[in-house]
């Protein structure tokens, strides 16, 4: 578990946090995800098997967390606003500085737009690095959908931030803090 933790924790921490929006959330995703390891038979083949499992457990999980009556009465700016209040009162650690500064990041916003199948294809293609086929199997769609899904985010993102944006656009997306195997059982911001 703890060697599952150290190489693929960030990947799943920053996929859910691509998905969800809210570090609290993600960091509960990623938790989850974990157990499920955890509790899995599974037989890995390589890392790279691995890796494609814990990914796909939390696409479902994030998106079971967006389908939960919860999540759809909860006020998210809200939210964000007690946990800016709570951070001023506080030293801010280097993970919620980042996570801050990422809220601040044009293309993070721009990708709130997105629809969120749109939003995970980018997630994959550029911030894990698959490639189309990969990203077919991972979602068990066809890699021409992908391609479709890939080229309308670009272009959404394109009209999101104008002419000066493209070449934001379409480089890599700024990354999320990383969780550590200290924190991917806890609650809360990840911590190093």
């Amino acid at each position: 578990m703890d060697r599952a933790i150290d190489a693929h924790g960030d990947a799943v921490f920053r996929l859910a946090l691509n998905q969800l929006r809210n570090a609290t959330d993600a960091q509960d995703a990623v938790q989850e995800t974990f157990v499920r390891l955890l509790t899995s038979e599974t037989r890995f083949e390589n890392k790279t098997h691995l890796r494609a499992w814990l990914l796909r457990v939390a696409i479902n999980i994030c998106h079971d967390m967006h389908k939960s009556a919860w999540n759809r009465r909860v006020d998210r700016l809200e939210d964000d606003q007690h946990a800016d209040a709570r951070d001023s009162r506080r030293s801010a650690s280097a993970e919620e500085i980042a996570l801050r500064t990422l809220k601040d990041h044009p293309v993070w916003n721009a990708l709130a737009d997105l629809p969120e199948d749109q939003r995970l294809v980018i997630h994959l293609a550029y911030i894990e690095d698959r490639s189309s086929d990969e990203i077919a199997q991972l979602l068990g769609i066809k890699p021409a959908t992908v391609r479709t899904r890939l080229f309308r985010a670009r272009t959404r993102l394109r009209e999101i931030l104008g002419e000066t944006g493209n070449a934001i656009a379409l480089a890599r997306p700024p990354c999320a803090p990383s969780v550590s195997r200290g924190n991917a059982a806890s609650h809360g911001p990840p911590t190093h």
